[in-house]
């Protein structure tokens, strides 16, 4: 089941990227600017994972976690992209580890400023295990955001970013492979500051 939604979200997620190039690629043959080109953006932040189900604690742990990201502009004001965001965390002896695959836009409602709202979607699967016994669980949901990006330089830019992920749809939790419960939630919040390079002529 897990492998099957990975599969699905790489294909859709491959589709954007495709489409995003091929836009921009027109766009820089007619000529036009318009803040159109490639970017990449990296985050190390603290991270906070909770699984909630009829049988889970529900407990938000805190661990360290990664971003990356990485799409194109279509105008000044819009960005999208393909994200993976992961997280881990010890304690008692039980390493958990929770990654977040999906496809993002990113919209700014003011180009005299940096404020930006994120949106999308991703799978969200999360894994505890005591070295002996192994609890995963996955979900399907929306991905929401907010951040405020600072000029360092033409290219390179430093935001501030709360970026939460949420996998509802489809949630199950799985005790050493076979079915332990149902309804899962999966959720991720990260906050921290992100570093992006965009590589146009128009910055």
């Amino acid at each position: 089941m897990h492998r099957t939604r990975v599969i699905l979200l790489t294909l859709v997620l491959a589709s954007t990227h495709d489409a995003v190039g091929q836009r921009s690629a027109a766009s820089a043959s007619r000529g036009g600017g318009g803040g159109g080109g490639l970017w990449y953006s990296v985050a190390v932040a603290p991270g906070w994972a909770r699984v909630t189900c009829d049988i889970c604690a529900g407990r938000r742990q805190t661990g360290v976690s990664a971003f990356l990201g990485v799409g194109g502009s279509t105008s000044r004001a819009l960005r999208v992209g393909a994200e993976l965001a992961g997280w881990r965390q010890s304690e008692g002896g039980v390493t958990q580890t929770l990654m977040s695959v999906g496809a993002a836009a990113y919209w700014y409602p003011n180009l005299a400023r940096r404020f930006y709202l994120r949106g999308g979607a991703a799978i969200v699967m999360h894994r505890a295990s005591d070295g002996t016994d192994v609890v995963t669980s996955s979900g399907i949901g929306p991905l929401l955001g907010v951040g405020y990006e600072y000029l360092v330089s033409r290219a390179w830019r430093i935001a501030p970013f709360a970026h939460y992920s949420v996998g509802v749809v489809g949630g199950d939790v799985k005790f050493n492979g076979g079915q332990a419960a149902s309804g899962a939630t999966v959720s991720f919040l990260q906050v921290g500051a992100s570093l992006t390079r965009r590589m146009s002529n128009n910055q």
